[in-house]
């Protein structure tokens, strides 16, 4: 678990961690409220689908991941991170009521899913300033084809923010 920041940025990494499929991907995600520290949580499930097939039938995997630290301003309806500076950095919003409402991230918001060897690790960074391009990004160190064929072409490079 950790917190960073650098004025108006925050890095929240989960502690929670998961070991799934090596090769396979994330098919869903979902921010909820994690009721009994009121922080913000993902549940991800990720799939074998890429290889999926006769010798190996699709099996699908949720886990979840808190963000320690990301608490929710019931009456903003907004989930904030603290700053270097002690300044609140919206990260997500509850879009209606709060028992059945969905959550989305802000936009300063992304979340990376590092995979080495099937193990995740989530990694939450939010600014206090829209960001532009995907929001939930799976990062793979696997020497998959799909992996090789992205170096070889130097295409969909994913990098965090600073």
């Amino acid at each position: 678990m950790g917190a960073s920041a650098i004025a108006g940025t925050i890095t929240v990494t989960s502690p929670d961690h998961a070991q799934t499929f090596a090769y396979g991907e994330m098919i869903w995600h979902q921010l909820y409220l994690e009721r009994r520290g009121l922080e913000l949580a993902a549940r991800i499930t990720f799939s074998n689908l890429p290889y999926a097939g006769d010798d190996e039938p699709r099996r699908n995997e949720p886990f979840d991941f808190r963000f320690p630290g990301v608490k929710f301003d019931s009456a903003l309806r907004t989930f904030f991170a603290i700053g270097r500076h002690g300044e609140l950095i919206p990260v997500a919003r509850l879009r209606s009521d709060r028992a059945f409402g969905w959550i989305d991230l802000a936009p300063g918001a992304k979340i990376y899913l590092l995979k080495e060897s099937g193990r995740v690790t989530a990694i939450l960074t939010a600014t206090d300033y829209p960001r532009v391009g995907m929001r939930w990004i799976e990062m793979d160190n696997n020497f998959s084809l799909q992996n090789v064929l992205l170096a070889l072409f130097r295409e969909l490079r994913v990098q965090p923010d600073g």
